[in-house]
């Protein structure tokens, strides 16, 4: 686990560990990020969201553009800096990854059509820069069904200069919906049990579409997806990184939760708990407000009982 004393330190921690794995390093390519002298490896580029298999975003209805940000980032994989611009081009590949995804998971992702965005098929990574968020716009969404999901899917082509393309994180694949009505800023308490101790809990916490009735945690103060644990014992707040990362998914006739699981395939197995002292995990219309039980490793005394309150759209 990881204690969080200050959001400016983990922020620029986490930023150093999405940023700088080497493609030589087995962390690396099991999608671990660890680093193992990454200048004596050759320098790498990819997309760091591409390690999870597809990746959701949620669209107001609207006649106006929306741009998608912190998204679609092609990094650097590399102890240093670029030292001179580094060009990278794209090609889109919707068609081809999006219908093996749908073949593997048995989901019906529909392909964007591409006279609904725009995005550049070259981008430049400037010198002394480690990153660029390439700028990803939708015209208007008033054409797009809300009950149904859509996809693009991105390669990266080549790269100039000396980097290798890292092919774990080649292929980036990215769902859209209309933002569904669990989508919003939410106050989250709650409390994890960790036998013989009881975890408490509260902080901002973004609920975010992942589909059209399912959201996923993305918490504000570590800049990403992930859970807290809770306050423990030196009253510091940790959590397990973002490998322990629920979605929950809900009946959007009944708004009862009908699953909960994690959205890092490299991350312990997450379930809906329904074991002793557990409630029933729903989404109340009026209020707006979640109870969400869940557990990790299906272990009832490492579960999580969330209270959600609804403050206001995202």
């Amino acid at each position: 686990m990881k204690n969080i004393t200050n959001k400016a330190v983990l922020a620029l921690a986490l930023l150093s560990l999405t940023l700088t794995g080497c493609l030589k390093d087995k962390g690396f390519e099991n999608y671990q990020y660890g680093i193992n002298d990454p200048d004596t490896q050759p320098p790498g580029i990819g997309f760091p969201l591409a390690a999870k298999p597809i990746n959701g975003v949620g669209l107001d209805v609207s006649g106006s553009p929306q741009e998608v940000k912190e998204m679609f980032f092609v990094n650097l994989n590399a102890g240093n800096p670029a030292p001179t611009a580094v060009t990278v081009t794209l090609e889109v590949k919707s068609a081809e990854l999006l219908g093996a995804y749908n073949a593997a998971n048995g989901t019906n992702i529909q392909v964007l059509n591409p006279s609904l965005y725009t995005f550049p098929l070259t981008v430049t990574i400037p010198a002394g820069a480690r990153n660029i968020d390439i700028p990803f716009i939708v015209p208007s969404t008033l054409t797009l069904n809300p009950n149904a999901a859509y996809g693009v899917a991105i390669r990266i082509a080549s790269v100039s200069g000396n980097y290798v393309i890292a092919e774990n994180l080649r292929n980036l694949l990215v769902q859209f919906s209309i933002k569904n009505k669990y989508d919003g800023v939410y106050n989250l308490t709650g409390y994890h049990n960790r036998v013989p101790y009881t975890f408490p809990y509260q902080t901002t916490m973004h609920m975010v579409t992942s589909g059209p009735n399912a959201v996923y945690f993305f918490w504000p103060l570590v800049g990403g997806v992930g859970h807290p644990i809770g306050l423990g014992p030196n009253n510091s707040m940790s959590w397990y990184g973002p490998t322990v990362a629920p979605v929950v998914v809900f009946n959007t006739t009944t708004n009862l939760v009908t699953n909960v699981f994690g959205s890092d395939p490299a991350g312990p197995p997450i379930t809906m708990f329904t074991g002793p002292g557990s409630r029933l995990s729903k989404w109340e219309p009026a209020t707006r407000n979640m109870t969400v039980d869940w557990n990790y490793n299906n272990n009832p005394l490492r579960a999580f009982f969330d209270d959600l309150q609804y403050q206001r759209a995202r």
